[in-house]
């Protein structure tokens, strides 16, 4: 037994080196079996990002407190989302231990592992076990109970990688919403594989086959990805905006302020001391959280991703494509349209970004078509030029398994995926899509870039112009005057129009513009959605 035997800086950069490498490795992985606070998909992204840059320039840093005090630092500072904010105690760990025993030795390492949790459980107003916290916890168990048989630092790592192997496996049996997705906590696993990762560079010993076999070993009798009927049980929910910033200052009262930050959303991990607070925090809307710690310090280093987005992004993914027959290409751009194709088309629709001014070349479409094993592909080119494109793949290809339906704007694109059925063949699909496009108007507006002459009318440049059906219809001097008549010149002809508004034309609240459009047509239906779409404040399907 040598407890007091040192570890070097070198030992330590060392680790760092095979941390990042392991999360490179792994971070997909990691990611598919994120559910926990959300079932978002980046807990392995976010650890590495944490981490990624902070091995910077730590050769030069040969001094054992100065290295640990970068690393804390850089950690707490870089880290992203729940997991990263977390991952970052362990650095913070890794260093108060070496303050409190004034030197950093085997003993000591293994202490790190109880501060870490000790801070982890501290910085969660409700901790919650079967999550990277009792990781850290465990290990923190067994590490100190290996003492006495660990004369050096391999020896420590050993029983470190192998604890945290075990812990990771039982996450379901103790968080149920683990058990109910059949995955186990990919915060957990992510911090193991760190560890072992450690201790098989320590030993030079296949170091990418045995970082395989403890994956393998913790998911075993599980899955690797959340379950399809999980992600489609929370698909409708609503998670909000995962927020996290750092609050620099003086005298700053970690407790209280963990006490008060957490009051403005959920899933809140705060931690830091009297003159840094690293925040994490789950909100609807970040101005409130953000507008108080600016009143406490200076609010800095703020990284916002939304997470409903995250999470359509991640069910996407995971889709179960057994049993599909004839499957969708829909190019097109806009968050808001793109949900729409997801959510009418469900798990046959596969999406290629692109529209008027970007259109996909014949290699970027091939590159999704090899990715799709249905018996049959349909193309939704949805712009007249990339239908061109789409033609000439076509010919080109000696795939005799891809179609087109020949829809020339978003608008005609929508409505024949309502006519798509996934396990109908190719041939029914493209008859019932085709003979959808019979039964719609459709209409667009935008603004005029110059003067031109169009259809026989002056346009001036910054005019708002309208068409139906490819038609001139009017021009106006703001696109919400240009929409209502539109609009209503549509309803006098069709039942239900739908309006998908561009993201520059978005609102907080469409009822004035809808009680305008509804005007004397109180039998008719306007639908109005974000669609977020480039160059066309307003795009309109009517039916």
């Amino acid at each position: 037994m040598n407890l007091n035997k040192e570890i070097s800086s070198k030992e330590i950069t060392q680790a760092i080196k095979a941390f990042i490498f392991s999360l490179n490795l792994y971070k997909e992985k990691i990611n598919n079996l994120n559910v926990f606070p959300v079932p978002d998909g980046d807990t392995g992204t976010n650890m590495l990002l944490t981490i990624k840059n902070i091995d910077t320039d730590l050769d030069s840093l040969v001094d054992i407190k100065s290295l640990l005090s970068h690393l804390r630092q850089s950690s707490l500072m870089e880290a992203r989302g729940n997991s990263g904010v977390i991952l970052s105690q362990f650095f913070q760990g890794l260093l108060s231990s070496y303050e409190v025993n004034n030197s950093f030795t085997i003993s000591a390492l293994a202490e790190s592992f109880k501060i870490a949790a000790k801070n982890t459980r501290k910085s969660l107003p409700n901790p919650v076990d079967g999550t990277m916290m009792t990781v850290y916890e465990e290990i923190a168990d067994a590490a100190h109970n290996g003492l006495d048989e660990s004369e050096k630092l391999e020896d420590l790592l050993k029983i470190i990688a192998n604890s945290s192997i075990i812990s990771v496996k039982n996450t379901p049996n103790k968080l149920d919403i683990l058990k109910e997705a059949g995955v186990v906590d990919s915060g957990g696993l992510g911090l193991a594989m760190m560890m072992n990762a450690w201790y098989y560079t320590k030993i030079q010993n296949n170091i990418e086959d045995n970082l395989e076999k403890a994956y393998t070993e913790m998911i075993s009798g599980l899955s690797d990805k959340v379950s399809k009927s999980f992600l489609e049980s929370n698909d409708e929910l609503e998670w909000g905006n995962c927020t996290v910033f750092t609050i620099t200052g003086n005298d700053l009262d970690i407790d209280y302020e963990r006490e008060q930050i957490s009051k403005y959303g959920r899933s809140p991990v705060i931690t830091g001391d009297s003159t840094l607070i690293k925040v994490h925090i789950h909100v609807l809307d970040e101005t409130k959280v953000i507008d108080y710690s600016n009143k406490i310090g200076k609010v800095d280093n703020l990284f916002i991703q939304n997470m409903d987005n995250q999470t359509k992004d991640f069910s996407r993914k995971n889709r179960d494509y057994t049993g599909i027959e004839t499957s969708i290409i829909s190019i097109c751009d806009g968050d808001g349209i793109i949900d729409a194709f997801f959510e009418t088309g469900g798990d046959g629709v596969h999406i290629i970004q692109g529209g008027s001014k970007n259109n996909p070349s014949i290699k970027t479409i091939m590159e999704e078509i090899d990715k799709i094993k249905s018996q049959d592909i349909i193309i939704l080119p949805n712009n007249s030029n990339i239908a061109t494109t789409v033609k000439q793949l076509i010919e080109l290809s000696e795939n005799n398994n891809i179609h087109m339906v020949n829809t020339s704007s978003i608008q005609q694109g929508i409505a024949s995926i309502f006519s798509y059925d996934q396990s109908s063949s190719y041939e029914s699909n493209i008859k019932d899509m085709e003979d959808s496009l019979l039964d719609i108007e459709e209409a667009f507006v935008t603004v005029s870039t110059r003067d031109v002459v169009f259809d026989g009318k002056n346009l001036k440049k910054d005019d708002f112009f309208s068409t139906i059906n490819d038609k001139i219809y009017e021009t106006h001097t703001s696109p919400e005057k240009a929409l209502v008549s539109v609009s209503r010149d549509l309803l006098k002809r069709n039942e239900i129009l739908t309006i998908f508004v561009g993201h520059e034309s978005i609102l907080d609240n469409y009822d004035k513009l809808e009680n305008q459009i509804l005007d004397n047509f109180t039998d008719k239906e306007v639908v109005i959605v974000d669609g977020n779409q480039s160059y066309y404040n307003y795009l309109l399907l009517a039916e």
